[in-house]
């Protein structure tokens, strides 16, 4: 049974790493070579999507040659090799190696986005837990404090609200279930809270839809009212706006049907007859001292 916990899942690629610590060079290279061959051979081998030969060569340049002006050039390629392959693990470990031992190299700003995004990579799906998610997050805003200049700031950017909608999701769809159970007061609670963070977030509308929505199941017709009229400001161009209108109508109907009833009410206290206590007495007798005497 494989390892459940392993982070390597290329037989290939662990294949090469063990034949470059076994001293064998990979079919192509030769022992020979100066750090420069080395690191055009590996970079050769990328433009041919031959990823994994392209590590091996990178590997001998940080490896072995550590006092060249290549060997930053050559720790960022082997990230970029690692992500090739899909080895987001490996790759991490590259890019913040860069990043420890030449924080002042032209590739930190793009080792530092490739870096959130091989954790981004990493992320569980939607209904289990974030912890790569957010962690993603720290690491681009890093790179937008520090790089704002870069020319990946706008990826970065992309990125983050692609974060941001990952989380926006999961709290979505916790609502979305309660309001399906019918628990509205729970379902508002989460929709209000990712609205909140997440104001930028697709999932947003959705939310606000259900707020509403929530409401007119109740019954609480002027509630529902405000929250269906909030969606279509803040969504004209939603695909649930024609049912949002139809649902603002619904919801005025409503209200002016509770109106016609209070008035209706008040009409019928007002035309109701006074209680017999107000009618002045009528079977009273005068006495000898001309006052009326009750029988």
């Amino acid at each position: 049974m494989t390892n459940p916990k392993s982070k390597i899942q290329n037989p290939k690629l662990i294949f090469f790493l063990l034949l470059l610590l076994s001293g064998c060079a990979p079919p192509g290279i030769k022992k020979d070579w100066t750090v420069q061959q080395y690191y055009d051979y590996g970079m050769r081998r990328m433009e041919k999507k031959d990823c994994l030969r392209a590590i091996e060569a990178f590997q001998i340049v940080t490896l072995n040659f550590s006092g060249s002006d290549l060997v930053d050039d050559a720790q960022f390629q082997l990230g970029e090799a690692y992500f090739c392959t899909q080895e987001h693990p490996l790759a991490m470990v590259a890019y913040r190696k860069l990043l420890r031992d030449f924080p002042q190299s032209p590739y930190a700003d793009r080792a530092q986005y490739k870096l959130a995004l091989a954790i981004f990579k990493q992320s569980s799906p939607v209904a289990l837990t974030q912890d790569k998610t957010y962690e993603a997050i720290r690491e681009l805003q890093i790179f937008l404090d520090e790089y704002p200049e870069s020319p990946m700031a706008s990826e970065a950017r992309t990125l983050l609200q692609q974060c941001y909608d990952k989380l926006a999701e999961k709290d979505y769809k916790i609502g979305h279930l309660y309001f399906r159970m019918g628990d509205w007061e729970a379902a508002r609670l989460y929709f209000g809270e990712m609205i909140a963070e997440y104001p930028e977030s697709r999932w947003t509308s959705h939310a606000q839809y259900e707020i509403a929505e929530s409401y007119a199941k109740q019954g609480q017709w002027e509630k529902a009212l405000v929250e269906f009229q909030t969606f279509l400001q803040r969504y004209p161009n939603h695909e649930l706006m024609i049912k949002a209108k139809q649902r603002v109508e619904a919801a005025k109907q409503a209200l002016t049907r509770q109106d016609n009833v209070t008035t209706d009410q008040a009409n019928k206290t007002r035309s109701s007859p006074k209680d017999d206590r107000t009618r002045p007495a009528t079977n009273a007798q005068p006495s000898s001292s001309g006052v009326p005497k009750e029988r």
